[in-house]
């Protein structure tokens, strides 16, 4: 039996149906004019206060309120962010947005992330808006990245009054599922240094705005200059799973959370994962949205489509804060888009496919396709006799990587995966035979290697894609496994060179769907840099296959859906406060062709004007992250933040520049805060630490 007709054979089965008709959105008018208050301060049990800003609906009456907590200073660097605070204002809720302890104008110091204080104060802050004369008692929180992670954190401790949440691109585990460490156990490179730690490092060092202060602004500062600390220091201790990391995790406990859920992911940002995960796990009513976004909101990222997602959130919190009718707990509880090629594109503005509604999660009907790694670079639809090589080999390159897409698409609006041949020239591929029935993913795929190392640690990247007719590589979904954590992410032990493994790759879940004619690839190297930290000793890699070492990929694959598909508001113009400029981000790849080294150089500069008078903000950042292809111990990254506050009376700006170099056995961590008043020296810190690799 052919294999094309094979598939036909399966697909019959899986009972496809022809396509439903689209149902058209429902929308949350606005209805209010809308005030704002600054710096509200909000007490905390032990007697530091947080700063709040209160955008209102300016009417009189009780309001359901939905708060967004995080540290990313709402007053100056994070101003620009009002504009969905405006829009749910305009639509009945009190939008809080919440500095966190130690940072912007909240009281106290800031020494890492989601502690169990900044846990309680999240509590202490819900409890307090229930209480107010223009509430309702009803309280949402929403937030994206870092104030969706403290959304689900604060609702593990059940404040009385918390009674529903909308997280966005945010995790269950903090170890397999954040920007420090993967899901097979490997350290990430640029992403800590080049952009989200050590631009904390600038930022949690910058002044209050003394407007906003008071009184108390040059103590508030001193406070936090003396006493806040970098985060990245404690990350690069915790390299392996444990307690540290089990603080702010939702996994296992997902019982803890006793509120109604609407969780939004995209499939190219850093977590889908964790949110998919989170939707099957949670007892509560819950909802899900997919989209092919990066770590940027569904009305703006690129690559869209773009949504009105602040209507489908807004029609949520009604829902639960004021018990109104708005039909969004009788439609399908889960929204995914379903991804197709397009020429591979850094900066892609819409990915083609299509929105499809489920029931649930996995979607009614799932079933498997397998593949198995076959001689000659095949993937095959029946496992292979055992042949007399039963194996393929490659060395171990620590510069691959180049072509795959950054972490959440590297702290950038896009930064997409390019084209995978120049990755795959040097790493073991499979192909299958072009197809003949559209193939619909949807879910984990899993990719199960039998292979062996000739070095003690070493990791195993699988990277599954979509091969057009014209040859071009489009990556659907990758993952990877520091073979020292095949059996625990707590406890790894080193791989016996020449010993083969059965290794379970931990693959992202995807909605992806392959068309007629075209190949799915499994692509097998041993580095992605610089998404991922070179492991140090040189290598030569087997891939084993045939017989008793099944090789193989295996697809969750789905008909078309029975359920209408969804539609939604286009993005809305949102209310701008700010005015900003800057040059478009610059990612650079530079060879050493005498030193055998590759090097991104990544940089960012921005301005931004405040209302009121306040001044500008201007940013400048960038990052240089170098790995060598002849000493895989060898590697370093470097990340310089500038963050500068420009007033009629001068410039105050602060420096944080943070860097690690590794060697065969241990990192070598340097971070130096500096503080410049008009061009003159004000303020300076440095932490040096080194830390021994545990198999990294």
């Amino acid at each position: 039996m052919s294999t094309a007709l094979r598939w036909s054979i399966a697909f019959a089965s899986l009972g496809v149906v022809g396509a439903v008709d689209a149902a058209p959105p429902k929308v949350i008018p606005a209805r209010h004019k809308v005030r704002i208050e600054r710096a509200v301060m909000i007490p905390m049990r032990d007697g530091k206060r947080l700063s709040a800003d209160l955008i209102r609906p300016d009417s009189e009456g009780r309001f359901p309120v939905v708060m967004m907590y995080q540290p990313y200073r709402k007053d100056d660097v994070g101003r620009g962010g009002v504009g969905p605070h405006q829009y749910f204002a305009e639509r009945g809720f009190v939008a809080v947005r919440l500095d966190a302890r130690g940072t912007g104008t909240s009281e106290g110091v800031n020494t890492d992330e989601y502690t169990l204080q900044e846990q309680q104060d999240g509590y202490d802050a819900v409890e307090w808006l229930a209480r107010q004369s223009w509430s309702n008692g009803n309280i949402g929180i929403w937030g994206i990245s870092y104030s969706g992670f403290t959304a689900l954190q604060v609702a593990t401790h059940q404040p009385p009054h918390l009674k529903a949440i909308v997280p966005i691109y945010a995790t269950d585990d903090r170890y397999t599922d954040d920007c420090h460490y993967d899901r097979g156990g490997n350290m990430r490179m640029y992403y800590d240094v080049g952009h989200y730690g050590g631009w904390m490092v600038a930022m949690n060092a910058l002044p209050p705005m003394p407007e906003l202060a008071g009184p108390r602004w040059a103590e508030m500062w001193t406070e936090h200059l003396q006493n806040n600390e970098p985060y990245l220091l404690k990350w690069m201790k915790q390299q392996t799973d444990g307690p540290y990391w089990r603080n702010g995790s939702l996994r296992p406990g997902y019982e803890r959370i006793k509120c109604p859920t609407f969780l939004i992911a995209g499939w190219r940002d850093g977590y889908p994962n964790a949110m998919v995960r989170t939707y099957m796990n949670l007892k509560v009513p819950r909802k899900l949205l997919v989209g092919p976004w990066v770590h940027s909101l569904p009305n703006s990222s690129v690559p869209g489509p773009r949504i009105d997602w602040m209507n489908e959130a807004g029609r949520f919190f009604a829902h639960w804060l004021r018990d109104e009718d708005t039909g969004i707990m009788s439609e399908p509880p889960v929204t995914v888009y379903m991804q197709e090629y397009s020429v591979p594109d850094r900066t892609l503005d819409v990915t083609p496919g299509s929105w499809r509604n489920e029931a649930d999660f996995p979607a009614s009907g799932t079933s498997e396709i397998t593949f198995y790694i076959d001689e000659g670079g095949k993937l095959a639809s029946t496992p292979a006799a055992a042949p007399r090589r039963d194996h393929d080999e490659f060395e171990y390159v620590p510069t691959v990587g180049l072509s795959n897409g950054y972490w959440s698409g590297g702290g950038i609006p896009f930064y997409l995966p390019d084209d995978q041949r120049a990755d795959e020239a040097y790493s073991l591929v499979y192909t299958t035979e072009p197809i003949d029935q559209e193939i619909r993913i949807l879910g984990w795929p899993k990719v199960i290697l039998h292979a062996s190392s000739s070095a003690r640690v070493a990791t195993f990247v699988a990277k599954l894609t979509d091969v057009a007719p014209d040859d071009h590589s489009a990556l659907i979904v990758d993952g990877a496994l520091n073979g020292t954590r095949r059996q625990s992410l707590t406890t790894p032990s080193a791989m016996t060179p020449g010993e083969v493994y059965e290794l379970a790759i931990p693959m992202l879940p995807t909605g992806w769907m392959l068309k007629l004619g075209h190949r799915l690839r499994l692509a097998v190297s041993s580095s992605d840099f610089p998404d991922l930290w070179p492991t140090p000793e040189p290598a030569r890699n087997r891939v084993f296959r045939g017989g008793r070492h099944s090789s193989r990929v295996v697809l969750p694959v789905v008909p078309e859906s029975k359920l209408p598909a969804p539609e939604f508001l286009p993005p809305p113009a949102l209310r701008q406060i700010v005015s900003g400029s800057g040059s478009p981000p610059v990612m650079h790849v530079l060879y050493d062709q005498v030193a055998g080294t590759a090097t991104v150089l990544g940089h960012r500069k921005g301005a931004t004007i405040l209302d009121e008078g306040l001044g500008t903000v201007l940013s400048d950042s960038e990052f240089r992250c170098t790995a060598s292809s002849r000493d895989p111990g060898s590697a370093s990254i470097i990340g310089t933040h500038k963050i500068a506050f420009q007033r009629e009376d001068g410039l105050i700006e602060v420096t944080g520049e943070s860097s690690i170099r590794a060697t065969k056995t241990h990192f070598h961590i340097l971070v130096n805060l500096t503080v410049t008043r008009n061009g003159m020296p004000f303020f300076q810190k440095q932490w040096v630490s080194t830390e021994a690799r545990n198999l990294l």
